[in-house]
């Protein structure tokens, strides 16, 4: 007979945690999603980019490629060394991937029938886990960061910034078209000029591939996921295998629901008080379940409960301080020679991607096969440095006010797929915006004050004389230099055979800052002037005011129109009177 209050303690315990991940998961999206947290950058009372400094797959491997400390990621440092003390508790808590999933496998239990549990583990593929996270430590010694592929937080930021998001904003704009006339009609003017602007972006089909597959394994094995795949949770797991808080058993029935019932599968098994605390989630979903109440999560001491069953009914197991500790032939660790064998596979993807005829990650010389495409950010550091610390999270590209930047396929590259490119056509750089260097965790994009930011030049303009109307039809159009802000384009007598001589434009190299507004404006289908990474600034340190003055550009001062000459004292301007 099970023992009320202990019941009743541990259904607490289950729904604290189950109100913990929804704040965790709320929270999270309002930083993602909310437009006040990016205008903020990283001087809010909570950085928008929190989550991902909590990474620690993320913080450990960017940091092992870049060869560099980045003190913005110690929060992840300090989860792992939470990990000594409550396990995995980022996992069963925190983690806004886990929690996801923990949704959407609520939602086909309830609408596709119940979950398929198995009653005990592969451990074949529980070890896969660690064999992947051999593989991206040794790949991050040898200067490559793979963790953007399984890092949960990337993960997810990529999901909710790069898919529902925008899905979110298309089905608000087109609820808003819909009842435009009723909002109309109640003659609100904040009603009738409001708008909600879609965002698009590429890779959203392979994301939402991606994900599907991850939610489909929900169906095979619940977490399965952060039981058999995600390296992040075998990190924590290596600094879990002896926490203070764990689970504790007194006694038990041998009623076999614990190790069933199980997310993580972790469940108890022969011989064994309690699973192996590197595998717990800590979800206490056995201390819910169990019949006597003698299962629960506690600190240090045994549990005692007043009303436990008496010893008769029950079979009292040794507490787990006294099982040896967990070892390479256990089932849920792999071998030192599989271990080697993963790190081996990493430092072989390393010497693939540096030996790619595609790779930009050595330096640039002749032989280098740039991209015309590879626009990156302003304020991006050199290549390798920046592909070693981009995490492929997305939250320049969802920060980025006009959408002009998007994730990379093969422009950079295999090893730069994610990773934020310009596409100009899509929207321009604002001038005076920096909030894809603010809001970057890694500081792959050094985050720039406007004033220097309107130095860190990246790319230059090219006019495709063959599609310009002015250059090839001889038809007068000078939209290119009118929306120009740097006033670099110029514009010269244009000799075309299909008409007279116009005025065509010419770019001025050093003025050009490569921001975009003449590509996307050009009136051409496709556009006669494009910007390409023609003498791009990108530093790892130091001013880029004085990098750009020392290389002869002009960027001091955007094209802006002189201001008007003072009035005299008490004189109005046109158009205004007193009466």
């Amino acid at each position: 007979m099970p023992a009320p209050a202990a019941k009743q303690a541990s259904g607490r315990g289950r729904l604290f945690r189950r109100l913990v991940q929804a704040a965790s998961l709320i929270l999270f999206l309002l930083l993602l999603w909310r437009e006040a947290a990016f205008s903020s950058g990283a001087d809010g009372a909570i950085p928008p980019n929190i989550f991902l400094r909590l990474d620690p797959l993320a913080a450990t491997a960017t940091m092992l490629a870049s060869r560099e400390w980045i003190s913005a990621l110690w929060p992840a440092l300090g989860l792992l060394g939470l990990a000594l003390i409550t396990g995995r508790l980022f996992c069963g808590w925190l983690c806004p991937l886990g929690t996801t999933l923990d949704a959407a496998a609520g939602l086909m239990n309830r609408y596709a029938g119940p979950i398929r549990r198995s009653a005990g583990p592969s451990a074949s593929l529980r070890r896969t886990k660690y064999l992947l996270l051999a593989a991206a430590l040794a790949a991050a010694l040898a200067g490559i960061n793979l963790a953007y592929w399984a890092a949960p937080i990337p993960l997810a930021t990529r999901f909710y910034g790069l898919v529902l998001y925008p899905l979110i904003l298309l089905g608000g704009h087109e609820a808003l078209n819909f009842t435009r006339p009723f909002l109309d009609s109640l003659d609100w003017p904040s009603l009738s000029y409001l708008a909600i602007t879609p965002k698009r972006f590429a890779s959203m089909y392979f994301l939402v591939g991606f994900f599907g597959l991850i939610i489909w394994l929900e169906r095979v094995k619940p977490r399965f996921w952060c039981n058999y795949l995600c390296p992040a949770g075998a990190l924590l797991g290596l600094f879990s295998r002896r926490p203070w808080w764990r689970r504790r058993v007194s006694a038990c029935t041998s009623c076999g629901k614990c190790a069933p019932n199980c997310p993580a599968n972790a469940g108890r098994r022969e011989g064994q008080a309690s699973p192996p605390p590197g595998e717990c989630l800590t979800c206490q979903t056995c201390a819910d379940i169990c019949s006597t109440g003698g299962s629960a999560f506690l600190l240090f001491h045994d549990r005692t409960e007043e009303g436990a069953p008496p010893a008769s009914q029950t079979t009292a197991l040794p507490d787990p301080e006294s099982r040896p500790p967990l070892n390479p032939g256990s089932a849920a660790f792999p071998s030192r020679r599989a271990f080697l064998g993963a790190a081996l596979g990493g430092l072989g993807l390393a010497g693939l991607a540096r030996s790619s005829l595609a790779s930009l990650l050595r330096p640039q010389t002749r032989g280098t096969l740039w991209s015309e495409d590879c626009l990156r950010p302003p304020g991006a550091r050199p290549e390798p440095d920046f592909l070693a610390r981009c995490l492929r999270c997305g939250l320049c590209l969802r920060a980025c006010p006009t959408n002009g930047l998007q994730p990379a396929w093969l422009a950079a590259g295999p090893e730069g797929v994610f990773s934020p490119v310009l596409r100009p056509r899509r929207g321009p750089c604002e001038p005076d915006c920096n909030l894809c260097g603010l809001i970057c965790p890694t500081q792959a994009i050094t985050a720039l004050d406007p004033a220097e930011k309107r130095w860190a030049k990246i790319g230059g303009a090219v006019v495709h004389q063959n599609r310009c109307l002015a250059w090839a039809e001889g038809k007068s159009c000078v939209v290119c230099q009118e929306v120009c802000p740097y006033g670099a384009i110029e514009l010269a007598p244009a000799a075309s055979a299909l008409g007279p001589h116009v005025p065509g434009p010419v770019v001025t190299a050093a003025k050009c800052f490569g921001c975009g507004y003449c590509e996307q404006h050009c009136p051409v289908l496709v556009s006669a002037i494009t910007i390409q990474p023609l003498n791009a600034l990108r530093l790892a340190r130091g001013s880029y005011i004085q990098a750009g003055q020392a290389a002869g550009l002009d960027l001091a001062k955007k094209n802006e129109p002189d201001p008007p000459p003072p009035r005299p004292e008490g004189e109005l301007p046109p158009g205004f009177d007193f009466e």
